[in-house]
């Protein structure tokens, strides 16, 4: 499908080439059983995706953008009363996040591998800059890619600053990833193509409605492995 055509591959970081979100999952769990002698653990929650969208504005994406938040929301639903122990526990949670092994998802190395000698590779993740390249650093791939961007925003022009600064024409570019909202659809406005791979488990943030999808079109895969007979001649 895209052999012939595409001459640059781009991947997503969380959640496409390594597990993410079900680390805040667990934290927003244990943080909504806490507060549940305030609220009820799903109004909580969703209290909180509420204040780390607002924030997102101010903080940016990342763990320590989303210890703000739970620290935020908690006291906000507290009534100002928040706990000493509940902040500590906060900011630990945090912490463990911040030093927790990354986790490769299944079969991405070896895609990869495979895709290195015939395309053009990058890496493009948005969030805080030290948490993104601890993580690159940790999971060794970084030998794959040519080149690797993170950003604090994944929008169009985003994207077309990036392709302008490595000379990679819209109608050659292919982004993968596992979120349609910052993916794929800024990557189809500006004339690339995209790959959707879901992940089990997505961030309120990045859910998109039916109509945002109208009219754009972009190949939606289970897994990365099935990446290899669109893109290699085999």
């Amino acid at each position: 499908m895209f052999h012939g055509k595409v001459k640059a591959v781009a991947f997503d970081a969380d959640d496409t080439l390594w597990v993410n979100e079900p680390f805040f999952d667990r934290a927003k769990a244990e943080i909504a059983d806490m507060m549940s002698c305030y609220v009820p653990a799903e109004r909580f929650t969703e209290f909180l995706e509420h204040t780390q969208s607002r924030n997102i504005n101010v903080f940016g994406y990342g763990v320590k953008s989303f210890v703000i938040s739970m620290i935020e929301a908690a006291n906000k639903v507290a009534d100002g009363r928040i706990k000493a122990s509940d902040i500590a526990r906060i900011i630990e949670l945090g912490r463990d996040m911040l030093n927790s092994p990354v986790e490769h998802i299944e079969g991405v190395e070896s895609v990869l591998h495979a895709l290195g000698g015939e395309y053009k590779l990058l890496m493009i993740t948005k969030g805080d800059v030290a948490e993104q390249q601890r993580k690159i650093s940790l999971s060794g791939m970084s030998v794959y890619f040519e080149h690797i961007e993170i950003l604090a925003e994944k929008d169009e022009a985003a994207y077309e600053r990036i392709l302008h600064k490595h000379s990679i024409r819209h109608e050659e570019f292919l982004m993968v990833g596992n979120s349609v909202k910052s993916d794929v659809l800024p990557v189809v406005g500006i004339g690339g193509s995209a790959v959707h791979i879901p992940f089990h488990t997505t961030w309120a943030h990045e859910v998109v409605s039916l109509d945002d999808l109208c009219g754009r079109e972009y190949v939606e895969l289970s897994r990365a492995s099935e990446l290899l007979p669109l893109l290699l001649s085999l």
